[in-house]
């Protein structure tokens, strides 16, 4: 009962060794048996997994300390409350995800509305002036925050810390000439435009763009202790909140939830949806509404590129009103490996290129030019409104994933579920994209340097190496012209001097564009 009002019970008291009753339950072997007789003393939860076809979960419940009981009783808690309608609904989410996943998602796509789609891709400077004086505006009220999507592991970058410490010299890999890390460009992003709404409002104190941190079980005290230690690098304490996403538990294919330990279930995040329940769970939407915060914007951690806290995007929301808005870039070729924004049933969505086959991601709108061209980029912008509405009202659509678990038996074959930010999309009143340029606001970081694929901390230096060069270019920089595959020297201007270019022609003179790299501090 306590749980299901989302009262935790206490930690268990360590009690003395009983012995297995004489008459055990004849559906249960004598060990489990035992398990289910020193278990009486948690009735509450292990009547409920049993009753749900999970109560093997407290089979070793006999063999584990006051504290190994403590953490697992807090573990089935954890889960309990991660999910809309409890450990109840596990099995039954399972099997839909599994039925979903098995079918063929048929039905027609469409493209979005040309009325939609705004563009901040350089074609229409008048409209970018416009929208980010807007969004200056709304970050000098203070009505603007930015959360950087970070809950995941530098496991395939080789790493086993979480990948905004790539660049840092904890992290190993310090692919930056100015050896700074992920989170550190992305806080530094935020000041920058903090100043820049302090002058262009003529206010006499900085305003405040919070900075919300979605982490995970694993790298949530990584990710904490890491802005401890890097004094929030200029940020105040007070404005960066950091928030856990949820966690779900590993399955096997009959349904039964995997074990890690005799104490610990296999678990894996919830997915990137995991935002929407998080920010509620963990309070972080009462105090931006306290605040008066008015638009949210979310990132993924693993793009060097990403203009955070942008005025152009944040005045683009207050001008259309939207509900959602995305920012997508122009497909490379229609091979990429990329979903792609489309109208599913008249709602707005994200096809997957496994899904969209290659008939369709080959039809063309005009010659030339792809018929459905929108690359998501998990660049997303929300009203505070929708994500305390909508977004909660909202019942995740579970995906599977089928993977080799890591359990108390060894590896072995299971189901991760994880829910898609996207999927949401569906239920936004008014929902617009901005397009922008791929070349000034996205390069992600999704393999090892020496993985031979694309999507490295070395592609991503070269990325931003050529928008730099180019930005100090535009400022009367002599740098070299880049080369015919746009190769030219490394080169990096701090996030501190420059948002997206302005300003540089103060300090044109003092920069030397002989050397490789080309810092500008």
């Amino acid at each position: 009962r306590r749980l299901l009002h989302g009262v935790y019970p206490k930690a268990p008291r360590a009690c003395a060794p009983i012995e297995c009753p004489r008459t055990e339950p004849p559906h249960l072997p004598r060990a489990r048996a035992c398990a289910w007789a020193d278990a009486m003393e948690k009735s509450a939860l292990f009547d409920r997994l049993s009753a749900c076809g999970q109560g093997h979960v407290f089979d070793h419940w006999a063999s584990l300390n006051a504290d190994e009981r403590a953490a697992l009783d807090q573990q089935v808690s954890e889960i309990d409350a991660c999910m809309a309608g409890g450990f109840e609904a596990l099995q039954p989410a399972l099997i839909d995800a599994i039925k979903k996943h098995e079918e063929a998602r048929a039905g027609d796509i469409e493209c979005p509305p040309t009325a939609w789609v705004g563009r901040a891709d350089g074609s229409d400077s008048a409209a970018e002036e416009k929208w980010e004086k807007m969004g200056l505006e709304l970050v000098a009220k203070g009505a603007c925050a930015a959360c950087v999507l970070a809950g995941g592991m530098g496991t395939r970058l080789g790493s086993s810390l979480p990948k905004g410490m790539l660049g840092d010299k904890e992290a190993g890999e310090n692919f930056l000439p100015s050896g700074k890390s992920l989170f550190q460009l992305y806080s530094e992003r935020i000041l920058t435009i903090q100043r820049r709404a302090q002058k262009h409002a003529g206010l006499e104190k900085e305003p405040t763009v919070w900075f919300l941190v979605m982490t995970g079980e694993a790298t949530h005290k990584l990710i904490t202790d890491f802005f401890e230690r890097k004094a929030f690098f200029g940020l105040r304490q007070e404005q960066v909140l950091f928030f856990q996403q949820g966690i779900m538990p590993c399955f096997a294919p009959d349904g039964r939830v995997l074990m890690e330990t005799h104490g610990r279930i296999a678990t894996s995040p919830d997915g990137n949806a995991g935002i929407y329940p998080a920010l509620r769970r963990t309070g972080v939407l009462d105090k931006l509404k306290a605040a008066g915060v008015r638009w949210v914007q979310a990132f993924s951690v693993d793009n060097v590129l990403v203009r955070v806290a942008d005025p152009v995007w944040y005045g683009y929301c207050e001008d259309v009103g939207a509900d959602v808005v995305v920012k997508t870039v122009p497909k490379r070729i229609w091979s990429e490996a990329v979903g792609v924004v489309t109208l599913r049933g008249g709602a707005p969505g994200v096809i997957e290129y496994s899904e969209i086959g290659d008939e369709r991601a080959q039809e063309q709108h005009l010659p030339g030019t792809l018929k459905y061209d929108a690359a998501n980029i998990c660049l997303q912008a929300y009203s505070l409104d929708f994500l305390c509405g909508p977004a909660q009202d909202y019942k995740t659509l579970w995906h599977i994933a089928k993977k080799d678990i890591p359990t108390i038996d060894g590896k072995v074959p299971g189901i991760k579920l994880e829910g898609f930010i996207f999927d949401v999309f569906e239920v936004a009143k008014c929902f617009r994209l901005l397009q922008v340029d791929r070349a000034a606001e996205f390069s992600a970081i999704k393999n090892a340097s020496d993985s031979g694929k694309p999507d490295t901390p070395q592609t991503a230096l070269s990325s931003l190496s050529r928008l730099h060069r180019r930005w100090l270019r535009a400022a009367g920089v002599k740098v070299p012209e880049d080369g015919a595959e746009g190769q030219g020297p490394v080169c990096e201007v701090s996030s501190l001097l420059s948002y997206r270019g302005e300003g540089l022609e103060q300090i044109a003179a003092t920069v030397d564009a002989s050397i490789d790299p080309i810092v500008v501090p």
